[in-house]
């Protein structure tokens, strides 16, 4: 006897969904540490540019090792 698949198994429509919602997650999450680094630096430091630096840097390789386990777990 076969197991039964599930329905949502390897459907094309799912796969692009999925990689869909991973580039909308990566650029979520980069845009809002750059956005919150942009208003601390704003706020505290006069427009220097220390903190939206500092807080998109760790935003885009939090979100490219995300993307990366993500995949990888495919």
């Amino acid at each position: 006897m076969k197991p039964k698949k599930s329905p949502f198994e390897k459907k094309p429509v799912n796969i692009y969904l999925k990689y869909s919602q991973l580039g909308l997650q990566m650029f979520l999450t980069i845009g809002l540490c750059a956005w919150l680094g942009y208003k601390i630096d704003h706020r505290y430091f006069e427009g220097k540019p220390i903190f939206f630096i500092i807080l998109f840097l760790l935003g885009a390789f939090g979100a490219f090792y995300q993307f990366y386990r993500q995949i990888k777990s495919d």
